[in-house]
């Protein structure tokens, strides 16, 4: 069972948003977990020990009941592994998949959570389909969002995102496919755990598309619309070509604007929660200034 959720730190409210800003995803962080399959994390290893991070790493093992799980399956019992490993430490835990690349200076990025939220809340560091419902703070919105690529993830969020696991685990039949990572931030919300997404992506999603993906008619490959700076080294969907990594990104931030222009990233119901124009801004900005 997960211990008792704190609602909130006993810090003065006008000193919780200098606190926040202050206090980079290398200091609030124990470490950082990395998923993985069969996948080489040697560049992402290397990428993360230079900006600071304590590394472990999750690959299985599979009990012979999962060995006929699909992708999606495999990749859940994965993540399950992680979140027992940040659901027994004192500090939150950054959770991140083989395919993610940080961008330079990834430990001295800000929490996108609220100083007063660290403890009940979801970071998603990358994030697919994001959608703002509301502005909390200069650099981050609270909203939903999919995919499990790279998450910031506290201690008591992680024993509850095992439940989550219990709960989905006889569901799936064998070979089946599970798109988890979509529910888990309305199964979270309904608990009292809200999520939260920065300003810019702090990675990208840099591995080739599952085919699972494409069966089930996700044909669109996701990656980052806008990047919070410049990667750390060429994505795996590069396949060793600049050429290539530039279209792919470029395709990337006009499925961003589409995103925007169509009221998937910004609902047009959500003005309601927070002042229109700081919104509009909000959601606009992320494109104005040339990035990656």
């Amino acid at each position: 069972m997960p211990r008792a959720l704190q609602p909130g730190l006993s810090v003065p409210t006008n000193t919780t948003s200098q606190i926040a800003a202050a206090c980079s995803l290398r200091l609030a962080s124990s470490g950082v977990v990395i998923v993985a399959h069969n996948e080489d994390t040697t560049k992402l290893r290397v990428a993360l020990v230079a900006e600071g991070f304590r590394i472990d790493e999750v690959r299985g093992p599979y009990i012979p009941e999962r060995l006929p799980f699909s992708a999606s399956m495999r990749c859940l019992v994965n993540h399950a592994n992680a979140w027992r490993i940040a659901a027994r430490r004192d500090k939150p835990t950054i959770i991140v998949e083989a395919d993610f690349v940080p961008v330079t200076g990834f430990g001295a990025l800000p929490v996108p959570i609220p100083y007063e939220r660290w403890r009940n809340s979801l970071g998603y560091l990358y994030s697919t389909g994001p959608e703002v419902w509301d502005l909390a703070g200069v650099n981050t919105a609270r909203g939903h969002a999919g995919g499990t690529v790279a998450l910031w993830v506290p201690p008591d969020v992680a024993s509850l995102l095992l439940e989550f696991f219990d709960e989905e685990l006889p569901t799936v039949p064998p070979g089946a496919r599970c798109d988890f990572d979509t529910r888990i931030g309305y199964w979270l919300l309904r608990r009292g755990i809200e999520s939260y997404i920065p300003y810019r992506h702090y990675g990208e999603h840099g591995g080739i598309p599952n085919p699972e993906h494409a069966v089930a008619g996700f044909g669109r490959p996701s990656q980052a619309d806008v990047l919070q700076g410049k990667l750390r080294f060429l994505p795996m969907y590069a396949r060793g070509k600049l050429f290539k990594y530039w279209r792919i990104r470029a395709r990337a931030r006009m499925w961003g604007v589409l995103r925007l222009v169509c009221g998937r990233y910004l609902a047009w119901h959500d003005f309601r929660r927070a002042d229109p124009w700081k919104m509009i801004r909000f959601a606009a900005g992320r494109f104005l200034i040339r990035t990656p």
